[in-house]
């Protein structure tokens, strides 16, 4: 019996109220409708999103399997017998790309060691989007997920990375968007070094903003608490 394939499938990442099935490949949802397999982040944003894309989906035949950090790895291995009985399976996390910063990793890992094709599909990456409209190190770069919680390990992380080279990628959690930028525009020296921010891409109010940080200390920026990707160098 031939496996089936892993199929990474990215989703929006802006707010649903802003879904424009325009902006979905049209193979992307050629496959979704042939899957009755899939394993996501949230079932219910991803019954909305596959409902979106054809109100007739039979949701009700469809397997989900919640994939998440709390996730068994039970759960893992159930998925990837699915795979080997010959069963397509589809990856989505609660938006953008799956495995990057989501869900998905552990899934990829487990299918590679059974020799199970994966197959990652064309889509929105937040981290990717704004380091191309940063205007910043495109050469060299690095990802840090997120900073710490607490403000005297996130200066003291802040102050440890401004040390090394290369543009810096974060993200954060809307409602410390502004603290982040606050401590960002107080720790990085010089004065004359860039920060970017970039507010919910893709989306109605999609703002990318680079400036020295001097220029943002007397700009007096308000983030909203939407989705944001902030950059230094």
């Amino acid at each position: 019996m031939s496996k089936g394939i892993l199929y990474l499938i990215p989703v929006p990442i802006h707010s649903e109220e802003d879904f424009n099935i325009k902006l979905i490949p049209p193979y992307i949802i050629e496959l979704i409708n042939n899957l009755k397999f899939f394993a996501v982040e949230n079932i219910r944003t991803s019954r909305r999103f596959i409902k979106k894309l054809n109100p007739n989906f039979d949701i009700d035949n469809t397997n989900f399997f919640i994939v998440d950090k709390r996730t068994r790895k039970e759960i893992i291995r159930e998925i990837v017998d699915r795979l080997l009985d010959g069963n397509d399976v589809g990856v989505m996390s609660d938006s953008g790309c799956p495995g990057i910063a989501d869900p998905g990793q552990e899934i990829c890992e487990l299918a590679h060691k059974h020799q199970i094709a994966i197959k990652p599909l064309i889509g929105p990456n937040s981290i990717i989007l704004a380091l191309m409209a940063s205007g910043l190190n495109g050469q060299e770069f690095k990802f840090h997920g997120y900073l710490p919680i607490e403000q005297k390990d996130r200066i003291k992380e802040i102050n440890t990375i401004q040390k090394k080279t290369g543009a810096h990628i974060f993200i954060e959690t809307p409602y410390r968007n502004q603290k982040v930028l606050e401590d960002l525009i107080k720790q990085i020296k010089p004065q004359n070094r860039k920060i970017s921010i970039a507010i919910d891409l893709t989306g109605k109010s999609e703002k990318i903003i680079t400036k020295t940080v001097y220029e943002l200390s007397n700009s007096k920026i308000i983030l909203e608490k939407k989705p944001t990707i902030f950059i230094f160098e």
